[in-house]
């Protein structure tokens, strides 16, 4: 420590009270790491006893949460879904679970010269299971679901966003996780010459991570035809969740009503599915709102089959309501404006 740093800075002992270099409580360096720390513009002052250690904030440049790590919830008897997309769900657990006899009884590593993962595209409308399906086949394979975030993903520094994505697939792959893209056409875009070079880029770093990932990647997405052409040859399994058909409408209805909830003896979930064709989100948000319509009313609480059939026309016409622009003129206040 030089002479100016001594006549700027007293470093006293709080045991044996010295202030020169060290002393057997506090050593050379510890002394020089005091200076450093000052002369950067460290402040140090007593903290009070109420005052509680702050949260100190990540990094702009810092990955944090890049991944939700979920434990799944839903096993594979919980899915209700169309025949074919059964199917093609048990198609990749299939290979999942035989994986060591397709690739080495059957000799299969000796075409494609490694082991590869298995990279699936679950497609269809909001609400017809997708994010419910990836849960399952995670719980079938007993791994964790790695759900990516894509706040945290994407960064404004050029260069960052292929490091995060870099970071995603090695942790899932350390963890043995199922990687879920949810809402993937946000991320795999279909690029072009409109799109921003480093945008292109990124798109091109997902493509290949897919590729090679040695474990289990799943993209979902209700606007397939955004997605970028390339994703074709590196999807092995393409799954299409459709709106459920009247058979399957009833059954949802029965597992989303629970045991305890009070129904009126003419309820009818067969009707109602014959009625009102809804995904098994929307089915969800029926059972809701007929709920709310029976706590409402008072009296004994019975949710009867009037409620649902009210729930079901309202949860019908939300699509009409979200289609409509409240923002422009009705076409009577242009024609008024016309002739004014």
């Amino acid at each position: 420590m030089g002479k100016e740093d001594r006549d700027q800075w007293i470093v006293k002992c709080p045991k044996c009270g010295r202030v020169n270099g060290s002393c057997r409580h506090v050593s050379r360096e510890d002394v020089r790491r005091i200076v450093r720390l000052l002369k950067a513009g460290v402040e140090v002052f007593p903290a009070d006893e109420d005052d509680e250690p702050e949260t100190p904030e990540p990094h702009a440049h810092e990955p944090t949460h890049l991944a939700h790590v979920i434990k799944p919830r839903f096993g594979w008897s919980d899915l209700v879904l169309a025949p074919a997309t059964r199917e093609a769900l048990e198609d990749a657990l299939t290979e999942l679970r035989h994986k060591h006899l397709m690739y080495q009884g059957w000799g299969l590593r000796r075409v494609v010269k490694k082991t590869k993962g298995l990279s699936l595209l679950f497609a269809g409308p909001p609400g017809t299971g997708k994010t419910m399906a990836a849960e399952a086949l995670a719980h079938e394979l007993e791994r964790p679901l790695h759900v990516v975030n894509y706040a945290q993903l994407e960064n404004m520094w050029v260069g960052e966003t292929e490091k995060n994505v870099e970071r995603v697939f090695a942790k899932a792959a350390e963890d043995g996780a199922v990687l879920f893209f949810d809402e993937a056409d946000a991320v795999f875009f279909r690029r072009g010459f409109m799109t921003a070079p480093w945008m292109n880029r990124d798109v091109n770093v997902l493509l290949d991570h897919i590729e090679n990932f040695p474990g289990v990647v799943i993209l979902a997405t209700n606007l397939a035809r955004m997605l970028d052409r390339a994703l074709d040859r590196r999807i092995d399994i393409a799954v299409e969740f459709p709106i459920p058909g009247a058979v399957q409408r009833a059954e949802i209805f029965r597992r989303c009503v629970p045991k305890q909830a009070p129904l009126a003896k003419d309820v009818d979930f067969t009707v109602l599915a014959q009625r009102y064709v809804l995904s098994g989100g929307s089915i969800l948000n029926v059972v809701r709102q007929a709920m709310r319509t029976s706590l409402r009313r008072g009296g004994r609480h019975r949710i009867t089959q009037e409620d649902f059939l009210r729930a079901a026309e309202r949860e019908s016409k939300k699509g009409t309501l979200l289609a409509q622009d409240h923002l422009a003129p009705s076409l009577r206040q242009e024609g008024i404006r016309g002739y004014a």
